[in-house]
């Protein structure tokens, strides 16, 4: 059996990510989304809107009916709670480090 290299693999030119990366980007990708999840809906929908669909305040007020203060507050507190359950819940990871050659 042949085992591939990692200098090799990196040192190729616009090859993107290792496996190994793609899958801790997916994981985190994935793990990010459940916390999502976990934000009461009206929350998670200004989040969208801000971010995926990148509207300003007004255009979100408008779309759900409430002040742009309104949605300034709501975005803050999402975001709060997002760092707040992040960082909880990644305190039990285990930092992966690939081993270099050296």
């Amino acid at each position: 059996m042949t085992y591939l290299d990692e200098e090799i693999l990196e040192a190729q030119p616009g090859s993107g990510p290792l496996p190994s990366e793609r899958i801790e980007q997916s994981e985190a990708r994935g793990f990010l989304m459940k916390i999502v999840a976990s934000l009461p809906p009206r929350q998670q929908e200004v989040l969208q809107l801000k971010f995926q669909n990148d509207l300003s305040y007004q255009q979100i007020a408008e779309i759900t009916k409430t002040s742009a203060n309104n949605v300034g507050v709501l975005i803050h507190t999402a975001l709060k709670t997002l760092r707040e359950r992040y960082a909880h819940a990644s305190r039990d990871f285990i930092p992966f480090t690939p081993r270099t050659t050296t």
